[in-house]
């Protein structure tokens, strides 16, 4: 799922670069600056979703070094045992 976020992300930046572009070869520099804050927007996402990624990765290596040494978790458990 990240990764289809990421790409749409993407796109949406390229857009925004082309669009960009265009309104300063048009002058409209009022365009533009609407343009520039949803690039900056864009970048924002673009680094949360680095940063969830980042993280996943962590808790994966974590959780196979933990199963490695024979400790296994139920997240299930853990979640219900929250809720309560």
């Amino acid at each position: 799922m990240i990764v289809y976020q990421e790409a749409d992300l993407r796109q949406k930046a390229v857009l925004c670069i082309e669009y960009i572009q265009e309104a300063l070869q048009n002058r409209d520099y009022e365009t533009m600056a609407i343009e520039i804050s949803e690039l900056q927007y864009l970048v924002r996402q673009l680094q949360e979703l680095e940063q969830k990624e980042a993280r996943r990765q962590q808790l994966l290596a974590i959780i196979q070094d933990m199963h490695r040494r024979g400790i296994q978790i139920d997240f299930v458990r853990l979640g219900e045992e929250r809720n309560v």
